[in-house]
């Protein structure tokens, strides 16, 4: 956890500001440096449709990073990748999880997801394609039911390793009975199963603590499901299979990212404080999700969710 009062603003600091009309002010994109370094310090910010943001703060090589930006993609379907030794393989798994959760995360806060719903079968779904056969008509048993909501759902291979189950992040009310009999017909069955004779289960339960607000709670929800598709890609990855699922419907807002304009770690942070006010940064130390590490790149990250308590503007 960092300490603001470290790096309380004297009252004489004049923050270092380029020119309005200069072509490198802030805001320009990406791959236009400030400075002449390799390494500079960028800034990324996701913002949310019902307000609030994650933004991280990263120290990146800008040769590299404008190497892969300016890259010729093939379109279509992805080749099949090179062989690799062991610990390359390992490493890009890891990227790959580390982006999956990312956008997992994401997702589930746009929706404000508050709910959690775990659906588990008796040992029927065996196949990814059925598992993803399967959720698919679970879904549309539902809506032609009348009963839609927003999801952000992870399959993950049960610990005996033979069939998998899903979890998913909702928002709202969602009546149980309904899913239960929905995923029994999705599963094979009449609908009225029960008991013994039921082909699977519908678990769904609240995170909320007493007296949490909900942007906390859909905090929980947001980690909670990430978890499960870092988990899904070490383990189980499988090569051009989507490891989540969510409505087309749910439109992130667009990424920003610029360039800072600091050099040193510690000018990262006094930008950001200034950047996005002492009120912001406070409540995310108090989220916890504010911090610094200085392990292979140093990196800040930091989150905020508005409140009904504390409605504080979105800096931007």
């Amino acid at each position: 956890m960092i300490n603001l009062d470290r790096y309380e603003l004297e009252q004489d600091y004049q923050h270092a500001v380029l020119p309005k009309d200069h072509p490198l002010v802030r805001g320009q994109p990406i791959n236009t440096p400030i400075y002449e370094q390799d390494y500079q310090w960028r800034l990324k910010i996701q913002a949310f449709t019902q307000g609030g943001f994650e933004a991280k703060a990263v120290l990146v090589n800008r040769n590299h990073l404008n190497r892969l930006i300016n890259l010729n993609r093939e379109r279509g379907k992805r080749p099949a990748p090179k062989e690799k030794d062991e610990e390359a393989t390992k490493r890009d798994l890891e990227k790959c999880a580390y982006r999956a959760a990312r956008r997992v995360r994401h997702l589930c806060l746009e929706i404000r997801a508050d709910r959690l719903l775990t659906l588990t079968s008796r040992n029927l779904l065996t196949d990814y394609d059925q598992l993803t056969a399967t959720w698919k008509r679970f879904m549309r048993l539902l809506e032609s039911a009348g009963e839609s909501f927003e999801y952000v759902a992870v399959p993950e291979l049960h610990k005996n390793g033979e069939h998998y189950h899903i979890h998913a992040a909702i928002n709202g009310f969602a009546r149980v009975e309904l899913l239960r009999k929905c995923w029994q017909i999705a599963l094979g069955g009449k609908g009225d199963e029960r008991g013994v004779d039921a082909l699977g289960n519908v678990d769904i339960k609240s995170t909320r603590r007493k007296g949490q607000h909900k942007s906390k709670q859909a905090i929980g929800v947001a980690k909670y499901i990430s978890k499960y598709i870092t988990k899904s890609y070490i383990e189980h990855h499988q090569f051009n299979r989507k490891r989540y699922w969510a409505p087309r419907s749910i439109k992130l807002p667009e990424t920003m990212a610029e360039w800072m304009q600091a050099e040193y770690l510690a000018d990262a942070v006094q930008e950001l404080y200034s950047r996005f006010d002492t009120a912001i940064m406070v409540e995310a130390v108090k989220d916890r999700s504010l911090y610094i590490t200085e392990a292979n790149v140093p990196m800040i990250f930091m989150r905020y969710l508005p409140s009904e308590e504390k409605p504080l503007l979105t800096p931007f």
